[in-house]
């Protein structure tokens, strides 16, 4: 039994990270176009906020900074999602995959600001990283690591 939850929970951390790390290597093998990609959400940002001046000063002063910002995302991908994979300060990954998330989520996927298919496509992305976020955030509160018995591991949940 404890080998299977042993490899259970290497599996569970694998599924969690693999997809963090399959696209921090893609942002980084295709840098350009998702410096574009990023550029063009701010824009898109910037003019579904015509409503609030601040909000489009706000998206418009980000747009010099979108190398930065991708750079900083590609470090929280890669490292989050390596320790996470690894087993080593899983709950310190997960945290950086969960700051990366948070935004990504709500600038990326504005299901809000479009209409038809598009909508249905991105709320659907949304809802997925919000899986995913409670995932993160159960590893953060948990750990990854596979229980034992000497840490009070039955079988079963026990609350607080």
């Amino acid at each position: 039994m404890r080998m299977i939850r042993a490899a259970s929970t290497v599996l569970a951390r694998f599924l969690l990270s693999a997809m963090f790390l399959a696209a921090g290597i893609n942002k980084i093998f295709h840098w350009h176009e998702t410096e574009k990609m990023l550029m063009n959400v701010l824009c898109d940002w910037q003019s579904n906020t015509g409503f609030s001046s601040t909000a489009q000063e706000c998206f418009g002063s980000l747009t010099p900074w979108a190398p930065l910002l991708l750079m900083t995302a590609v470090l929280f991908e890669m490292v989050g999602g390596v320790l996470l994979l690894l087993g080593i300060r899983e709950k310190l990954g997960a945290s950086l995959l969960l700051l990366f998330l948070i935004p990504v989520t709500i600038l990326m996927h504005q299901f809000w600001f479009v209409e038809g298919m598009m909508r249905e496509m991105q709320q659907i992305m949304f809802l997925k990283n919000l899986a995913i976020m409670g995932g993160l955030i159960l590893v953060i509160l948990h750990g990854a690591q596979a229980p034992t018995k000497s840490e009070g591991f039955s079988g079963s949940i026990k609350l607080p």
